[in-house]
């Protein structure tokens, strides 16, 4: 036990949470934004999905910033057609949004096929690049702290600093801006809002394609950091995950963040233990984000039950 509690109080551990949240987080952010007005992404996985075979096969035959905005730009348009479907063609969001989850599980297999020439599992044959570390090491001039503060917050991608800047920024423009306070009216209220000469349906669309630009940008983070190439089902369930952080957040971002931070630290905790406790089976330690979550869903619901 005083092992596990060493592992958890250490700063490689912090380091190792910081790694895990990222994707969760870019999803979250994108799940909140689609939630908010009033149309709750549920194809987060299949986007994140999407977004990291993209990336991959992008930064393989261009520059690396170039593959992270490929994975941008096609979960965006991946919320735009689940926009077209759902606002224009009147389908359910839920249904349309399932759809996503089961083409990306089988489609990212067959585009692995043709990409890598026959390879269906993984894309190591494949060169593809990886996102920039970012180096603080100058914080170990600190007294004391700072090469604590250096082995937390140096080496990570410059998408983990961009993450926690939407945080921020989602923050500012739900909160402070008029186009904001839009927002969270035509989710909470939408008639008022067409009263009142707001388009539920152009502010829905613009949610739904920053919900699957962020999570394409979740993927990327995960192909080209988290871990370098693309193997099939990579994503394995962060999507879900995501909007779970959403709900549990109270949709608010500064929650959502609080959220993902929370299951990012059950992933990197189940990624430590089986070397901590090598008689558990690592198939029932891998489990625990997934108990985490939905554990963290029943007490929310029932605190609103309740409220």
């Amino acid at each position: 036990m005083n092992e596990i509690f060493d592992t958890i109080l250490s700063a490689a551990f912090v380091a190792a949470v910081i790694r895990t949240t990222t994707p969760v987080l870019f999803a979250s952010l994108g799940g909140l934004l689609s939630d908010l007005v009033g149309s709750l992404n549920v194809a987060l996985e299949g986007m994140m999905l999407i977004g990291a075979l993209t990336a991959v096969v992008v930064s393989a035959y261009a520059p690396w910033y170039v593959g992270v905005l490929a994975g941008l730009a096609v979960g965006g348009m991946l919320g735009g057609l689940m926009a077209l479907f759902h606002l224009r063609f009147k389908a359910d969001v839920i249904l349309v949004g399932f759809a996503v989850n089961i083409i990306a599980a089988g489609g990212t297999v067959t585009a692995l096929n043709y990409a890598t020439g026959g390879d269906k599992g993984t894309s190591i044959n494949l060169p593809s690049k990886a996102v920039p570390s970012l180096d603080l090491s100058f914080l170990d001039a600190i007294p004391g702290i700072g090469p604590v503060l250096t082995q937390m917050f140096s080496g990570h991608s410059y998408l983990t600093w961009l993450a926690v800047f939407l945080v921020f920024a989602i923050w500012y423009f739900l909160y402070r801006t008029p186009e904001g306070l839009r927002f969270r009216a035509v989710g909470e209220y939408p008639a008022a809002a067409e009263a009142a000469g707001i388009s539920p349906n152009r502010l829905r669309t613009y949610g739904l394609v920053a919900s699957g630009a962020l999570a394409g940008l979740g993927g990327a983070q995960l192909a080209m950091f988290n871990f370098v190439g693309f193997t099939r089902d990579m994503t394995a369930g962060r999507g879900f995950i995501a909007l779970g952080a959403v709900l549990l957040g109270r949709r608010h971002p500064v929650g959502t963040a609080i959220a993902a931070v929370l299951f990012g630290a059950f992933e990197a905790l189940s990624i430590a233990l089986p070397g901590i406790l090598p008689r558990v089976p690592g198939e029932v330690i891998h489990t625990i984000p997934f108990v985490v979550t939905v554990l963290a869903l029943m007490l929310s619901s029932k605190r609103r039950v309740t409220a």
